[in-house]
């Protein structure tokens, strides 16, 4: 049986994997989390580092920032939604309190049972996301 003929991929290829990549809302899910961090962290060093807030301060700062930049993403990139934001804000606000209790509650349960800190966190990272865009999806969200 001979073998199929191997093409090199164009352009065209190229812009298509990257169209079929992001139509995939978990994907966008994770670029939109993926930026807010980095949003945090730049926000963060600028506002502590170079323009000397207090390190709580400067650090609350960067998380609003980071809050705003999520939840817009995640609101009108991922999930495309059309509802109130005067429902969808409160929700999404609640989502990650909800987020953080639980992420603080595996790392606690995790390691009250022996687990390095290390491990619990990366465990946390990979469960907190997947709850928080079925939330997300299901209810802050929902059209």
């Amino acid at each position: 049986m001979p073998l199929p003929e191997l093409r090199s991929p164009t352009w065209d290829d190229l812009c298509a994997f990257v169209r079929a990549f992001l139509a995939r809302r978990w994907m966008r899910f994770c670029i939109v989390g993926g930026a807010a961090s980095l949003v945090y962290f730049g926000c963060g060093l600028f506002f502590v580092n170079l323009l000397g807030f207090p390190v709580l301060a400067g650090n609350a700062l960067a998380y609003l920032v980071a809050f705003v930049v999520s939840y817009l993403g995640q609101c009108l990139w991922t999930f495309r939604a059309e509802g109130s934001h005067r429902t969808m804000l409160p929700r999404f606000a609640a989502t990650q309190a909800l987020g953080l209790a639980l992420n603080s509650g595996i790392i606690w349960l995790l390691m009250a049972a022996g687990m390095s800190y290390a491990v619990a966190m990366w465990v946390a990272i990979a469960a907190v996301p997947v709850a928080v865009y079925f939330i997300c999806k299901l209810w802050v969200f929902r059209s």
